[in-house]
């Protein structure tokens, strides 16, 4: 059956076991899909496979990968490095973008599907315990009442013991790879890469010129406020653009860009994971598992990790698990000390950080799986070791130097 459909399902199969009517369960469905959130990851996402459809068919994708292979030599290195800058752009699915960059600088090499999948899924996600362009960053630091630079500094560490572990679980078993780069690193090697990267570069920059544009209209006073959740559309438009011009693409291959048959299914399968995380909410599900594990008074420790992990996997969205589980545990958070204090987030947003990597509604990981047509349990067993492995070393740090 296919995934999307068997999300939906699911969905129904939830909300009528919550005590839901089939009327009830179809309002909650129609109000999460036709959310301006909602909306707009479907336009993302959409926009998205056009983009890395032309990129391909211009030869763009290869040349980006040809020129970062010259200055690294290591094609494990391009693909996980090329995954992670991707990463920076704080798009929903946005593992659909650097899929064809991991799958190129593999390709011809003796590496499964589903290792390119765990390649693109978790180098691509070393940053958002604290990267300020990500939603879930941003709710955490709200929710905490820290100033942005306090927790970016405590925070930021978290990103190395994840790349670390990723390429001890991921990249090593993969064994060494013959040298695929030709000639030396120059700084016109690097002037070429940046210049195949402008399209990414371009998605950054007008990410980032959104604010400034706001703060200059209500200097005129005029107040705008452009919604995180379409923020990303006029970077994608742009790069879209820049692509088109510099290569020269003709209208043609565009149109072919916007007609592939392989965009309907992606854009189905993110209906269906946006229907089941709405069944969830709406049916008071993950609050009902909240209240539950307070009423039998689970631990303190438990609770800071268990709360957010089960948020996580559940939601399959980081701003998911914060909004869900960080209004609980703060409150339970000891405040001596900003050290002890930040160490509880810490560890409460490694644990649901975690969650949502093994989430099987996180929507990277289910449009990573089936770009590269991978198998889902076998994707499972290359990610869980990672998973359990960040959870046990931040927990064996912060239990030790914590307040525990």
């Amino acid at each position: 059956m296919k995934l999307s459909l068997s999300l939906f399902i699911g969905a129904l199969v939830l909300g009528l076991w919550m005590g839901m009517t089939p009327l009830q369960w179809l309002g909650a469905a129609l109000l999460s899909v036709t959310r301006l959130q909602a909306l707009s990851l479907l336009f993302v996402v959409g926009l998205l496979m056009v983009m890395s459809r032309i990129m391909e068919s211009a030869g763009q994708m290869r040349r980006l990968v040809a020129t970062f292979t010259r200055l690294t030599h290591d094609p494990r290195t391009v693909g996980s490095v090329m995954s992670a800058m991707v990463g920076l752009l704080p798009m929903p699915g946005g593992a659909l973008f650097s899929a064809p960059l991991v799958e190129t600088s593999l390709s011809g090499q003796n590496v499964s599907a589903e290792q390119k999948a765990l390649v693109n899924y978790w180098f691509r996600h070393i940053w958002e315990y604290w990267w300020p362009l990500y939603p879930g960053a941003v709710l955490a630091v709200a929710l905490l009442k820290v100033q942005t630079w306090p927790y970016i500094a405590f925070m930021s560490p978290l990103t190395l013991v994840t790349a670390l572990i990723g390429v001890v679980f991921i990249l090593k078993p993969m064994g060494k790879f013959p040298s695929s780069g030709e000639g030396e690193r120059s700084w016109s090697t690097l002037k070429d890469f940046l210049w195949e990267m402008m399209p990414i570069l371009v998605v950054i920059l007008v990410i980032g010129l959104i604010p400034a544009f706001e703060a200059l209209l209500r200097s005129f006073g005029v107040h705008v406020k452009v919604p995180g959740a379409i923020s990303i559309l006029p970077g994608l438009l742009a790069a879209i653009l820049w692509v088109c011009v510099v290569n020269k693409v003709p209208p043609i291959r565009i149109r072919s860009a916007f007609l592939d048959r392989g965009v309907i299914p992606m854009l189905l399968l993110v209906l269906a994971i946006i229907i089941f995380q709405g069944t969830l909410v709406e049916s008071k599900a993950v609050f009902q598992m909240r209240d539950e594990l307070t009423a039998y008074q689970v631990p303190l420790l438990a609770v800071f990790t268990i709360i957010p992990f089960l948020s996580g996997l559940l939601t399959g969205i980081a701003l998911g698990f914060v909004g869900l589980s960080f209004p609980l545990v703060i409150p339970m958070f000891p405040t001596n000390s900003f050290f002890e204090y930040m160490s509880c987030a810490a560890l409460a947003y490694t644990f649901g950080y975690m969650g949502m990597m093994l989430s099987p509604v996180h929507l990277c990981f289910l449009v990573t799986k089936d770009y590269y047509k991978a198998n889902l349990l076998k994707c499972y067993r290359h990610v869980l070791w990672p998973a359990l492995t960040v959870m046990g070393a931040v927990a064996f740090i912060f239990i030790v130097i914590g307040p525990f």
